[in-house]
């Protein structure tokens, strides 16, 4: 008897609670649903506390502020209110923290407590970078907002209109913009006109490539003005409106991004190698060979380059050139936008020109939720926006001399808080203009 019972199987936690495995859709990877969240305005709170009120009411069914979902803290000094409430972010961290796996994120975006499994242990409080499972002083027991099921009493009866919920934008169409730009402009500079970028003559007009005309000049030891001056339409354009043809128009970069679409995970690019700098390092070299060989040195390996003189109307593939074009974009399985970030010399030659730019991105609008929210962070291809200070609640600088002008973060933003503005606007209030 007492040797059955030891062969019978003990039941565990993970039987009760197991891990639900992570639903991935179609429609997730190409446009994430959007749900309900609550957003807070500190300007419009006078801190009356109607929000706590009800609250309460509806978790123990007496007004208690103490055994409320949502919180309202006030400095008395600044004369500022803050209300603290769950974010429902995408990957709660909260979720992460639970031991006893109480916590979880439904289908409609929303991250509950479940009481059967709670110990009130209060990890997921110390998780969660608002601390918004409130532990109730006299009970112990931990609430969390649960968005009244998807139609919260806060906003509904908040006095001063300091909640509001919302879905995000309707439509998103910069993306679908700028894909229908790169493919357009793909087509044109690769398959229709031979040579285009490098250097194009259209009867009186003609472009060059800027990187190009810089190793021409060094190589020839000679400025011809025609040829400067068709390299300038590039940099006006960059001076105008930033580094657009990185993000809209570069066939490479149109490349980068189908292959971004295809590599499952990155393996990480190496530390030694991971210089922003490294690229003027290279543009300064590929001037420097030029002046020394006598010829444009960087040309002859230049993936825009390549993929503009490998197709024209003749129908010639030159193969043996074509090879750098694969071998530059595998670099996309250590890190998105590799070659842009730290090997492209016409990226760096654009930089410099983007230092006059008028345009800026900020990320600072008192609507920007920061501490869950960090889409903008996930969709920059170039890795400038820090998650980590976006965590910390402060709003992050974006170096536009690398931003690639792709404006991903604000087609994504589902809170309109990132935003185009000139260089002398400010960003934030009470930041100094730059």
């Amino acid at each position: 008897m007492e040797a059955s019972r030891q062969l019978e199987p003990q039941l565990q936690l993970e039987d009760l609670r197991p891990r639900q495995p992570e639903k991935k859709k179609f429609s997730d990877w190409f446009m994430p649903r959007r749900n309900n969240t609550i957003l807070f305005d500190p300007a419009k709170c006078t801190g009356c506390g109607t929000c706590q009120m009800i609250c309460s009411t509806r978790n123990v069914a007496k007004v208690a502020p103490a055994s409320a979902s949502v919180k309202v803290l006030s400095d008395e000094k600044l004369g500022k209110n803050f209300a603290v409430l769950c974010q429902h972010c995408r990957r709660p961290l909260c979720l992460e923290a639970c031991p006893t796996r109480a916590i979880e994120k439904g289908e409609d975006g929303i991250v509950r407590i479940n009481d059967l499994f709670c110990v009130d242990c209060g990890l997921c409080t110390m998780a969660c970078p608002e601390a918004a499972p409130i532990k109730d002083p006299g009970t112990g027991d931990i609430h969390k907002c649960d968005l009244c099921e998807g139609d919260p009493l806060c906003v509904k009866h908040c006095p001063e209109g300091a909640l509001a919920t919302t879905r995000g934008k309707a439509l998103r169409w910069i993306k679908a913009a700028r894909w229908g730009v790169q493919a357009l402009s793909f087509l044109f500079l690769v398959i229709l006109v031979v040579g285009t970028f490098c250097y194009f003559r259209a009867g009186t007009v003609e472009l060059a490539c800027p990187t190009g005309t810089l190793q021409n000049i060094a190589s020839s030891g000679t400025l011809i003005l025609v040829g400067a001056s068709s390299a300038l339409a590039l940099l006006i354009l960059t001076v105008l409106f930033g580094r657009v043809f990185c993000g809209w128009v570069c066939p490479f970069g149109f490349v980068l991004d189908l292959v971004d679409k295809i590599v499952p995970k990155r393996i990480g690019w190496p530390a030694f190698l991971k210089s922003r700098m490294a690229k003027y390092g290279i543009l300064g070299g590929a001037v420097g060979s030029s002046a020394v060989l006598g010829y444009q040195a960087f040309c002859t390996v230049c993936p825009i380059g390549t993929l503009c003189r490998s197709y024209g109307v003749q129908s010639v593939m030159q193969s043996a050139e074509l090879a750098i074009v694969p071998a530059l974009a595998a670099t996309e399985i250590a890190e998105r936008r590799s070659w842009c970030r730290y090997l492209c010399p016409v990226g760096a030659t654009l930089g410099i020109a983007s230092l006059l730019r008028l345009l800026k991105i900020v990320i600072g609008a008192r609507k920007c939720k920061k501490f869950s929210c960090i889409q903008c962070a996930e969709v920059c291809p170039v890795g400038i926006i820090n998650a980590d200070e976006l965590r910390e609640g402060v709003s992050p600088k974006i170096p536009m001399t690398e931003c690639i002008m792709c404006l991903r973060c604000v087609d994504r933003c589902p809170y309109s808080a990132a935003k185009v503005r000139f260089r002398w606007q400010k960003s934030t209030p009470g930041e100094a203009n730059t």
